[in-house]
């Protein structure tokens, strides 16, 4: 190969394309997937490969009751196999001819090369942190008792210090998966213009969160902490190197094992130490989804049709048909809408108004205006009108009742009016309105002094009716008013009432 062929990123030692994971791109990606599915789970039952005899009977067994589609002339198994073997995704051997027979037969055996079985269980895998998630339910806490038994046991026992270090570092490392899942599903929520989907996904993400690992981080954050710097001064970890690989391993992996171990405590001690941790960075993470989620609902809600102003808009058109002019109409719709011209007002802007020391807006200086806020912004005024919700039917209603209760509050009023001049005894039959009013009447002019005469003048508190009673004939007996409730026994005075501003 000549140095114009030689490609200078991979000379660099630089990561390029991945060519195992061509099988999952391309118009016939559906046949090479089924037939990776089918090696991957193989493995699980054999060591050495899947007989190509055997290859269609498993396809169909994996297909069921869509087995027939193997039959379409665009299924060729031994040209897929051939691709497969091209991208590195397969190992293609002979099997031994043990019979002659064989000759005659198709005696390849098909493997996954290991890259393309890790890839394959990372693209089923994709989407399903259920597991990580579940595995980091506890994390803060399991993480404080095994770091707690590791603290015990690391300089004397070192099984149990090697048995404390394997949860760690699973449940470490499922901590970080779960929590590198919700990031990412974070990130791509929030990019964009926010839908159902992506909404969805936040609220689920949240929910996790909240539900399976929020709230222990205050809780075993110190805790965790104390206990990484109390390891910091642990001198056993070769003691316990020696136990995890056992007596013949060599040097170099006792030395790299060592290494890991201070590595992991340093990475806790990123997760849990400090006020800039991962663990409270990711929670503010958190913290902060909840404001564009909540705007984000109000802006489906906008555009998704639900509340229109429609009623407004109509209205609007009634009255703009209803004025007669175009001025008058114009006026309408300048002082309905707001949507008018620019007018240039002659003179100079006055001087602002409260602190002297303000700086006019003419004057003032250009403030530099976020790229985020320029991006955002205008999207917090796009979609469909506001939320403004037709209460015409309400507000007719309102005015039918309230127009009602001030007519039955006329009528009583001019019942009690028309006894003017009567002694209660008179009275006949008193409704039950008429009796609050009464009742009020007389309540006030028992707080009004009497006159030489007993003639008593008081005025009601709303200043609407004018009272004067004439006290009761001597010896004459009280007078008893039949009420819907009941009666009312009151002295039998004589009761002038007169409306404010007439004449008595």
């Amino acid at each position: 190969m000549g140095s114009e062929d030689a490609d200078a990123w991979e000379l660099a030692g630089l990561p390029g394309g991945v060519p195992q994971a061509a099988y999952l791109s391309g118009p016939l990606a559906a046949q090479y997937r089924l037939i990776v599915d089918v090696l991957l789970a193989q493995q699980e039952h054999t060591l050495t490969g899947v007989a190509a005899a055997d290859l269609p009977g498993l396809l169909r067994a994996e297909l069921g009751a869509h087995a027939r589609v193997l039959d379409d002339p665009g299924f060729n198994l031994d040209a897929r196999m051939r691709r497969l073997k091209a991208w590195q995704v397969v190992d293609i051997w002979q099997d031994r001819a043990l019979r002659d027979e064989d000759f005659l037969r198709n005696l390849d055996r098909y493997q996954l090369t290991p890259a393309a079985a890790d890839l394959h269980r990372a693209v089923l895998r994709m989407g399903q942190d259920v597991a990580d998630a579940a595995a980091a339910t506890f994390a803060p806490s399991v993480l404080t008792a095994h770091l707690t038994v590791l603290r015990d046991t690391a300089a004397g026992d070192p099984g149990a210090a090697a048995e404390a270090w394997s949860v760690i570092r699973t449940t470490h490392r499922a901590m970080a998966d779960a929590a590198a899942g919700w990031q990412a599903r974070l990130a791509a929520a929030q990019s964009g213009a926010p839908d159902p989907g992506k909404l969805t996904q936040v609220q689920e993400t949240l929910r996790r969160y909240v539900e399976m690992w929020g709230a222990g981080i205050d809780t075993h954050s110190d805790t965790i902490t104390g206990l990484l710097s109390e390891l910091r001064a642990v001198t056993g970890w070769r003691r316990v190197a020696v136990h995890h690989l056992g007596a013949a391993a060599d040097e170099p992996a006792v030395e790299g094992l060592v290494a890991s171990y201070a590595r992991t405590l340093d990475t806790l001690r990123r997760w849990f130490d400090g006020p800039q941790c991962q663990a409270r960075r990711l929670r503010r993470q958190m913290r902060d989804t909840i404001s564009p989620l909540v705007r984000g609902q109000r802006t489906l809600a906008a555009v998704g049709g639900h509340v229109s102003r429609r009623a407004e808009l109509l209205a609007l058109a009634g009255q703009l048909e209803a004025t007669g002019d175009d001025v008058r109409g114009w006026e309408l719709w300048c002082a309905a809408t707001g949507l008018f011209s620019a007018r240039h007002l002659p003179g100079v802007a006055p001087e602002p108004a409260g602190n002297p020391a303000a700086t006019s807006f003419w004057d003032a200086e250009p403030v530099p205006v976020e790229a985020r806020l320029r991006r955002h912004g205008p999207k917090a005024t796009t979609g469909s009108a506001a939320r403004i919700p037709d209460r015409s039917e309400g507000r007719r209603a309102a005015k039918a009742r309230a127009a009602e209760l001030q007519s039955a509050a006329a009528r009583t009023e001019a019942a009690v009016a028309a006894r003017s001049g009567q002694r209660l005894s008179q009275w006949r039959e008193v409704a039950g309105a008429e009796l609050d009013l009464l009742l009020t009447m007389l309540t006030v002019l028992a707080g009004a002094r009497s006159d030489a005469t007993g003639t008593r003048h008081a005025r009601t508190g709303d200043d609407r009716w004018v009272l004067r009673a004439e006290p009761a004939e001597p010896q004459a007996p009280a007078a008893v008013l039949h009420t819907p409730d009941g009666r009312l026994v009151h002295p039998d005075i004589r009761l002038h009432i007169t409306a404010a501003g007439r004449p008595a």
